[in-house]
């Protein structure tokens, strides 16, 4: 009876939690487990003939064609900052270097591509929580990222705003977005830095002369989640392709010649 009542006290928990995840994948996990709590109430309920329909048709063999399913189609979902030349807006559209690649990467995987612009901090939170497949939007990280960089596709080089005679490099960069007010002095304090990729540097194009150019050597990467090391796989495949056969290289010399 105790066990009865813990398991129908589930299902409208479970319920719950199929309905207001946001990845397919989550979605269907707790559908399945739904079928299989709903089975066991069955057994409880000395129907064991139903129960075993429900655990082979409802958990069983719908899972596998809803898993199957969003494989084949669906949508590649992107987490990315404006960048100009990478992926930034036009009009009513989104456009760029990255925007084409991905949108390429998403038919070679029959799907679709869905882009969420974000601010830059957000896109890797975003990436490694599982709410974005793939994180975009000239990204610059260190290995000490909690997601799976892709080998970079373009390099790059930083440059800090406003830094003071005698400034090291940061061992932190911090970003403070393609559309930040670049606030680099104010009256009575002391100069401010601020860290920006070439692609954000030259869209801002400063007058504070105390510009630093870092010499280590930098590129633009994508990100994957770590728990999603098959679709690293995939995009990494993917980007050796297009570099061996040269259209990388046509890419980059259209959106950024």
């Amino acid at each position: 009876m105790i066990a009865r009542y813990a398991v129908l006290a589930l299902l409208p928990v479970v319920a719950v939690a199929a309905l207001t995840r946001r990845r397919r994948l989550a979605v269907i996990i707790a559908m399945g487990l739904f079928s299989v709590l709903l089975a066991v109430v069955y057994l409880l309920l000395h129907a064991p003939d139903v129960a075993l329909t429900e655990a082979i048709i409802g958990a069983a063999l719908t899972t596998a064609i809803y898993v199957l399913a969003i494989r084949r189609t669906g949508r590649l979902t992107i987490a990315a900052d404006e960048a100009p030349g990478l992926l930034a807006r036009e009009g009513e559209r989104i456009v760029g270097l990255e925007h084409e690649i991905l949108e390429r990467f998403a038919r070679d995987l029959g799907r679709s591509l869905s882009v969420q612009l974000v601010s830059y901090d957000e896109v890797v939170e975003l990436v490694a929580g599982g709410d974005a497949d793939i994180g975009a939007g000239g990204l610059v990280l260190g290995d000490d990222a909690d997601v799976l960089a892709t080998r970079p596709h373009l390099e790059t080089a930083l440059f800090t705003i406003g830094a003071r005679d005698g400034d090291a490099e940061p061992a932190g960069v911090r970003y403070d977005g393609y559309f930040a007010q670049l606030d680099i002095q104010r009256p009575g304090t002391e100069a401010a830095s601020t860290t920006l990729d070439l692609a954000r540097f030259l869209s801002v194009r400063p007058s504070d002369p105390s510009v630093v150019r870092h010499p280590t050597p930098r590129g633009y990467s994508f990100v994957v989640s770590r728990r999603r090391e098959d679709l690293h796989v995939k995009l990494e495949a993917f980007l050796q392709r297009l570099r061996e056969s040269g259209e990388l290289d046509r890419l980059i010399g259209r959106y950024l010649a």
